[in-house]
């Protein structure tokens, strides 16, 4: 089948959106379908990632929460009837709007639904949304929701969706191999990988730091606007040489922070699923997260033998408490997590798209998924 998948941004630009919809995307080649991402960008460009072409629009609005590009709603407008169907991405930007409003293409839609802005301006813009987003709820077909939570909090605030949502939870990527896996240092190093945004609340995480020994490192991998705050913080709080700010990674130097990792941590105020934790469970590293409905799910998925503390990051004495104690835990105790692979997540997405577009026929193909 030929797919259009629109996405407010996509690879290099680092996300949990972003990295779902690149695997997904990959996953989908892999398994026989024709894919095309369509994007925005600030500056527009056509190119090959992972056997997906992806069309990038130039942006017509480049402020950093509303990026809008006029030349996706018209390409949109004008060629959505040659793929079988669209599949938009995000409630919480504006790319989705013209999948929903510009044609009349079987739509599929994953919101990775908050519930609120990430920002005081934006929660308090997202009442006002709400009628805009009803539009694409009600058009689409099918919506995809990566949770039960994210699912229950989208029937409260988008009744009329509930027969129409399928709950297909993100995949995880296998532990990334470094061509040279570095030797256990003697200091505990704690991982934190994510879109630096205040309601990620690394701030939280900097501020347990102080409460553990001097030889606890942080690394901190991602980009985003809190950035330059949270290195403010690191600097009032004495952590210069505890915190790496390390900003975006190749996939070799990442594979080794993963390999050198003592412990991995998310703080995040809500998520629709929590792919920072689900990848570092998958890895083997003992976890510890936020006690927020989407990391308490996932915690039910990876089962008991599975290293994850989940606490109130707002109390900085239980997240330290539960650092050293994930510290201080044997990678090898982990027991192998049973979250779904993203070969998973692919063949239940194409099953949704054979319903949305039942003159496509879904043929199973062995080894289908996402390639090394």
């Amino acid at each position: 089948m030929r797919v259009g998948v629109v996405v407010n941004a996509y690879h290099p630009d680092v996300g949990g959106v972003e990295t779902h919809v690149r695997r997904l995307a990959a996953g989908l080649v892999a398994a026989g379908d024709e894919v095309e991402v369509l994007t925005q960008h600030a500056i527009a460009a056509q190119e090959q990632l992972d056997g997906v072409l992806v069309r990038r629009f130039p942006l017509t609005v480049r402020a950093a929460d509303y990026r809008f590009s006029a030349a996706l709603w018209q390409w949109l407008r004008a060629h959505a009837g040659r793929y079988d169907l669209l599949h938009a991405h995000s409630y919480h930007s504006l790319a989705a709007l013209p999948a929903a409003l510009t044609n009349r293409t079987p739509l599929v839609f994953t919101p990775h639904y908050h519930g609120t802005g990430h920002s005081r301006l934006r929660a308090a813009l997202h009442p006002i949304y709400r009628p805009v987003g009803r539009r694409i709820v009600s058009r689409s077909s099918r919506i995809i929701c990566v949770t039960r939570a994210e699912r229950d909090l989208v029937v409260r605030h988008f009744p009329a969706a509930g027969g129409r949502i399928v709950v297909i939870p993100n995949g995880t990527d296998p532990a990334p191999e470094a061509a040279s896996a570095p030797e256990p240092g003697p200091s505990p190093r704690i991982l934190c990988v994510g879109r630096l945004e205040r309601y990620k609340r690394v701030d939280r995480i900097l501020r347990a730091l102080t409460h553990l020994d001097a030889d606890h490192r942080l690394d901190v991998v991602g980009t985003g606007p809190a950035r330059p705050e949270l290195e403010n913080l690191t600097r009032r709080l004495g952590l210069t040489d505890r915190v790496t700010f390390h900003g975006r990674l190749t996939d070799h130097a990442f594979a080794a922070a993963i390999a050198g990792a003592s412990a991995a941590v998310s703080a995040s105020a809500h998520e629709a699923f929590g792919m920072a934790v689900a990848d570092a469970i998958a890895a083997g590293i003992p976890t510890v997260a936020s006690f927020i409905p989407a990391h308490r799910e996932l915690a039910v998925l990876a089962g008991s033998g599975v290293k994850l503390w989940l606490v109130n990051p707002d109390d900085e004495a239980a997240l330290a408490g539960a650092l050293r104690r994930a510290v201080g835990t044997d990678r090898a105790e982990n027991a192998e997590s049973p979250l779904p692979s993203w070969a998973d997540v692919v063949a239940s997405t194409r099953q949704v798209y054979a319903a949305v577009a039942p003159r496509v026929r879904v043929i199973e193909q062995s080894g289908a998924g996402v390639p090394n």
